[in-house]
């Protein structure tokens, strides 16, 4: 799928007593940790050139970092170092920050270079300053470093891409689905994301002015994404229809995700579900909410962000004790890339959409919710079990690792309702990395 999201910039800094020994080692680390986040995360680096060891350096240090409009700053503690060098950097920029400790490199004539020391000194400046921080330790070559510097960037790159996005909500949310209301100014407050409206009225307008000739071209990629009987073909127009539509209205607006207002009047009263569409949008790096839910665009675009690759937001509907397994459904929503063979266009409700069940794997069900403007996020991981559809829709059975029935209370005790999305592989570390680094409560069930 494409990715629609920028490299990160990262300020690097290595921060040192300059009498210590070991300082060669430090700066080849130094060295080893940048270049893994240039050819390894695809992150662009901002290094301040010389190592700090004085408060001046350090003002140098961050006045480059905000004249660069880096969206992280790493600490690299190449020896020990004295508390105004982080103090001058942390207090003067508003972003996320890591720590980075190594072990002693003069134990061969048994010199102190005391890394960890001004680690440890470090994070007391932090708490005093009430920011948040990401720790990693040793030299990136350490398997463990690199998931935790990983882990780290995919939470920075999540971090950035939200707060530069912009939602479209296309409608409003159908009677009785409270949950799907949003808090314009907590969702900028929190995550500076972009929210922008556009009426039905417009966008039912843009559908019809579709062309037919765009129509009969656009058939072409549905024949070969979708199974469509050749008596279902003229009602598949209409979903062609509908989604150049949106994609316009999403290209137009430069969204990175919509939420629309999914039925009653695309789905029961025009009878052209954008079901299907949602799925192509979301296939093709533009996030497809439904119901109006904003906190599911965003929770897909968290977990775009995090995976590179294409996530899936659906009801929970069924615990299925034959096979020990979740059942997690929509209307024909799903990405045609997580298809478990080719989807099937037929009647879902009011209209044409995919009926399918989605591949087997290891996939994370997340949530970020909003009860009274205040944010939490909710996740857990699971196996994905392959197999026939259940419903008419889009299927996926999944089997929680901490359990289902836990699961399924969990989600209950703390407020998450029934929209989740689903992404393929364990991405809880990265999750609550994002999590700390905004201050936003998590609760993980494992």
């Amino acid at each position: 799928m494409p990715l629609q999201f920028r490299k990160v910039r990262i300020g690097f800094v290595n921060l040192i007593l300059d009498f210590l020994q070991g300082q060669d080692v430090a700066v080849r680390y130094s060295s080893e940790a940048q270049e893994h986040l240039r050819s390894r995360l695809n992150a662009e680096v901002v290094e301040f050139p010389e190592p700090v060891a004085k408060r001046e350096q350090a003002a140098r240090a961050w006045k480059l970092f905000k004249a660069r409009d880096v969206d992280a700053v790493i600490l690299f503690n190449g020896t020990f170092n004295t508390g105004e060098l982080t103090a001058e950097i942390i207090r003067n920029l508003e972003c996320p920050f890591a720590l980075w400790g190594i072990g002693e490199l003069a134990l061969a004539s048994r010199n102190f270079t005391g890394s960890m020391v001004g680690v440890m000194a470090a994070g007391a400046l932090f708490k005093n300053f009430d920011k948040p921080f990401s720790f990693i330790y040793g030299p990136v070559s350490d398997p463990q470093a690199q998931r935790r510097l990983g882990a780290f960037t995919g939470a920075v790159r999540a971090i950035a891409y939200l707060r530069e996005a912009t939602i479209g909500v296309i409608g409003m949310r159908p009677d009785g689905f409270q949950i799907a209301g949003f808090d314009e100014l907590a969702v900028k407050k929190v995550f500076g994301t972009e929210i922008t409206k556009i009426s039905m009225y417009e966008f039912t307008n843009t559908i019809r002015a579709v062309e037919e000739k765009d129509v009969d071209r656009d058939m072409e990629i549905q024949k070969k994404i979708f199974d469509i009987p050749a008596k279902g073909l003229t009602e598949a127009r209409g979903l062609s229809r509908v989604y150049l539509a949106v994609k316009k209205v999403a290209q137009e607006r430069n969204l990175q995700s919509y939420a629309p207002d999914c039925w009653p009047e695309l789905r029961d009263n025009d009878h052209t579900p954008i079901c299907p569409a949602n799925g192509r949008m979301n296939a093709e790096g533009v996030m497809a909410s439904c119901e109006c839910d904003v906190d599911g665009s965003l929770t897909l675009m968290l977990e775009y962000a995090l995976s590179g690759t294409t996530p899936w937001m659906a009801d929970f509907v069924n615990l299925i004790q034959d096979n020990d397994t979740l059942l997690f459904w929509h209307c024909g929503n799903g990405p045609h890339d997580l298809s478990n063979g080719k989807p099937k266009i037929e009647q879902v409700f009011g209209g044409p959409a995919q009926v399918h069940s989605l591949k087997a794997g290891t996939a994370t069900v997340c949530r970020l919710n909003s009860i009274r403007g205040e944010f939490t996020m909710h996740a857990g991981v699971g196996e994905v079990v392959a197999g026939e559809p259940l419903l008419k829709g889009t299927n996926l059975t999944i089997r929680m690792k901490g359990g289902n029935m836990k699961f399924v209370e969990s989600l209950l005790a703390n407020g998450i309702p029934h929209h989740n999305a689903l992404v393929y592989g364990n991405y809880l570390e990265e999750l609550k990395e994002f999590a700390s680094l905004m201050k936003i409560p998590i609760v993980i069930q494992e």
